[in-house]
């Protein structure tokens, strides 16, 4: 853990370092030669943004090496392809022409390494961001889906209740963001966000490594943040509609989008429905594998010449969300209905106080759930069901300052989030053999809890010497965990915990860049893991109040690449976590929790972006990770087995897009405690676009061609994953 010592050792280092200048850009429209405003200017493998004024001017502090590469997003959310600045002028002054990409984005599917705008990320952090094009072109059914080709990313559970988990930490340790705001459920394998449909995204943003210093617990493992749709200032008023129909997996999906923008802010509205019947296996149907889904967002935001003000509603409806498993014939587990309610308020603005950059994001939401754990009867058994009811309440608070100089960065702020209103029944129904109701009891499993989490943090980021950067940061928690009545009673805890890293950046070096990592961070236990008892999409699951804190100590080296048609990352790291959280089984389908020993976690992965020319690109996607714990060296649950993908894209003409996907997962030899060996597989996917003109657009997906079989997941109540399966979707706008 650092300690204060090293900071105030860093800041004599930044004392007699190097002066470095700031670089100062312009943002154009290639076009019409008119100033860019608003937009977010960064440094691809560097940390921090600037924004342009109302000229089009940005300062880039500190002064990056020569050459570097530049990714611009501006309002709307919409990412503009890389751009590489070869040189400035005496003054430090450069020009940057954006082409007509940022016209429509229509055929700019863009997956870059080395940048996650949306997230504080770490020197360390292995980033990337996903374009809402590369998103569509995908056609994905959930969030798992859109980030299949990200190294280290891997998928836990089974259909549409799966769960992204970063380096295989699962379970509560990867945190999920939409539009800044955290995403919390009481699941087992931890947040899926379920209802998000991917239609509505802007971008995607991963961090894989530790974020425990800018986002407290739930992070050690990593960020997804995802940012939805916006409509761009003074745009005129746009509607689109959207339909897919599919075969294999039973598709039906609709989706409308209308915005609007003035001279000072934009308004945008959009609503989705969404029904999936059991999709097709390689040989035959899986049981219990569909859901019907809804929902609508709407966003406005109000701009000035340095300020951002941005309002947001989200609600989103499942219906029916089906767990399968490979007992469904005679155990039905659902989710008769999940719902999600977001209010998001957002607020940026520079060159107040003195300060570069001052950011608040603000967060409400309720939701409510049901799950159902229904056992068919028999001719001598009768029919069970036992169901429970959740619902509660979730909120956040965040206030980040950053001040940039010639030589150092500092961001620091507050964090406040938590849940409240936690109430959770477990009720069961008994049936007499001929299917009648004879009895039900509802037991009050959860009455009222609480976790409210507020955390302090800083980073500091300054040039020591030449071509080299030094990094700390340091935050402190304190949890207080309230549970009142219900199964376990009156209980509560308050826990204090600190993270910090400190890391090292050397060059760049001809386009390489290097950084060494250190860091701590914390996880405390979620307020299903001490306080609920009841069903869940796995079986009976109870509670532990006396769970204590996670910890964990952390080591991430990395080296980015970056050329004029090339870039690269590849990046290893190495987890020793103690307290280690473990959901583990007394019986078939009845789970317990309690803290293990330790467990040690490594990895590698590697991801490499090319422009062959002639409209070709391919992006090649690998990883590896293997973990187990200490005392007796079994393996750990949710880690994903070794994998590569390669990504071919081919743009024909200025009006389609045509991708070929292929890939390789290795077999899983070193299951969890509540897995199974899983056999290695290979998947082929395709899919194409074509724009006709400004208001129609096909597309086309297959996934699986070659219908191979796989496990969905390792559970030992896994299920093969979707065969072979087509999609069409026609896109209409005016």
């Amino acid at each position: 853990m650092l300690t204060v010592r090293y900071l105030c050792l860093f800041l004599f280092a930044l004392g007699g370092a190097e002066t470095a200048e700031a670089s100062q850009g312009r943002l154009v429209d290639k076009k019409t030669g008119a100033p860019i405003a608003n937009a977010s200017v960064l440094v691809v493998g560097s940390g921090g943004e600037a924004k342009s004024d109302a000229d089009g001017r940005f300062v880039i502090k500190p002064d990056p090496q020569v050459p570097f590469e530049l990714v611009v997003i501006v309002d709307g959310g919409r990412m503009a392809r890389p751009v590489r600045v070869e040189q400035v002028d005496a003054n430090g002054q450069f020009v940057i022409e954006l082409e007509a990409v940022l016209d429509s984005g229509i055929n700019e599917q863009l997956t870059v390494t080395g940048v996650a705008p949306s997230i504080e990320a770490t020197p360390g952090a292995a980033t990337t961001s996903l374009s809402s094009r590369d998103v569509a072109a995908r056609n994905p059914g959930n969030l798992v889906q859109a980030l299949e080709n990200v190294a280290g990313v891997n998928q836990v559970s089974e259909g549409q209740a799966a769960v992204p988990a970063v380096r295989g930490l699962a379970q509560g340790r990867t945190l999920i963001l939409i539009d800044g705001a955290r995403v919390t459920a009481e699941r087992r394998v931890g947040p899926s966000a379920t209802f998000l449909d991917p239609s509505v995204v802007s971008s995607v943003d991963v961090a894989r490594g530790p974020g425990s210093v800018a986002y407290g617990s739930d992070a050690f493992g990593g960020v997804i943040s995802v940012r939805t749709k916006r409509a761009a200032a003074n745009a005129p008023l746009s509607v689109t509609a959207s339909g897919t129909v599919g075969t294999g997996i039973p598709d039906r999906r609709g989706s409308i989008e209308i915005g609007r923008g003035f001279a000072k802010g934009s308004l945008f509205a959009s609503g989705h429905y969404r029904e999936v019947e059991d999709y097709d296996g390689p040989t035959a149907s899986v049981l219990n594998s569909g859901y019907r889904d809804g929902g609508f967002l709407v966003r406005g935001d109000r701009m000035t010449s340095n300020a951002l003000l941005s309002f947001g509603w989200q609600s989103d409806m499942a219906r029916d969300v089906e767990r399968p498993r490979n007992n469904s014939d005679v155990t039905r587990f659902f989710y008769p209905f999940e719902n999600s309610h977001r209010f998001t308020a957002e607020y940026e603005t520079a060159g107040v106080s003195g300060l570069s950059q001052l950011r608040v994001t603000g967060f409400l939401g309720t939701s409510d759930q049901r799950t159902d754990q229904n056992r068919f009867g028999t001719p001598s058994r009768a029919r069970a069901l036992e169901r429970a009811d959740i619902s509660a309440n979730d909120f956040g608070l965040r206030v980040i300052a950053e001040k940039n100089t010639d030589r150092m960065r500092f961001e620091g702020g507050v964090d406040l989030n938590g849940r409240y209103g936690l109430e959770a029944h477990d009720i069961v129904f008994t049936y007499d053999l001929a299917g009648n109701e004879t009895s039900m009891s509802d037991t009050l499993s959860t009455e009222n809890a609480r976790k409210v989490d507020t955390g302090l943090f800083a980073q500091l980021r300054g040039v020591v010497a030449s071509r080299v950067e030094a990094t700390v940061g340091v935050r402190g928690d304190v949890v207080q965990n309230t549970n009142a009545g219900g199964y376990f009673g009156d209980r509560s805890e308050t826990n204090t915990s600190a993270s910090g890293f400190g890391a090292l950046t050397v060059g760049p070096f001809e386009g390489l860049t290097f950084t060494a990592q250190a860091s701590s961070g914390s996880r405390d236990p979620r307020l299903s893991d001490l306080y609920y008892r009841g069903p869940t999409g796995r079986g009976f699951i109870t509670g532990n109040p006396d769970l204590e804190t996670e910890r964990s100590l952390q080591f991430d080296l990395g080296a980015h690449y970056s050329s004029k048609s090339v870039r690269a990352g590849v990046y290893t790291y190495r987890y020793e976590i103690t307290n280690l959280i473990e959901r583990y089984q007394t019986a078939t389908d009845f789970f317990f929790f309690r803290n293990r020993g330790k467990a040690r976690l490594t990895g590698w992965e590697a991801e490499v972006s090319a422009t062959i020319g002639y409209g070709f690109s391919v992006d090649l996607a690998g990883q590896t990770m293997t973990g187990k714990a200490i005392d007796d060296g079994t393996g750990l649950d949710d880690l994903s087995p070794g994998s590569i993908s390669v990504i071919a894209r081919q743009q024909v003409r200025n009006a389609g897009t045509l991708f070929l996907r292929v890939a390789k997962y290795a077999e899983l030899d070193t299951p969890g405690p509540n897995e199974v060996p899983a056999p290695g597989y290979t998947l082929v996917d395709a899919g194409g676009s074509w724009r006709f003109n400004k208001s129609l657009e096909l597309r086309a997906n297959a996934r699986n061609l070659t219908n191979a079989e796989y496990h969905a997941s390792p559970s030992s109540r896994w299920v093969f994953g979707p065969g072979r399966s087509f999609s069409a979707t026609a896109v209409i706008g005016f």
